[in-house]
């Protein structure tokens, strides 16, 4: 599974960051709080400030100030 983080200036639906990050299903099932396998297939989960910035220091990159952010995943 392929994660990656899309940003999103609020209100809008266009598409302005996208970033694959490194990072497996098992490091981010704490950070994601999923309770179910495989919960995270098929949908986009829109991140809060801390998931996003726990998502930062997990995969030791930094996402652009002031977008909203979703992560999802593909095969």
């Amino acid at each position: 599974m392929i994660f990656s983080i899309m940003g999103f200036h609020p209100g809008k639906d266009e598409l302005v960051f996208e970033k694959c990050i490194g990072l497996s299903e098992k490091e981010l099932i704490p950070v994601m709080k999923w309770t179910k396998n495989n919960e995270y297939v098929g949908a986009d989960f829109r991140l809060t400030a801390a998931q996003a910035s726990e998502i930062e220091r997990l995969a030791f990159i930094s996402f652009p100030e002031g977008l909203d952010f979703y992560l999802t995943s593909s095969e």
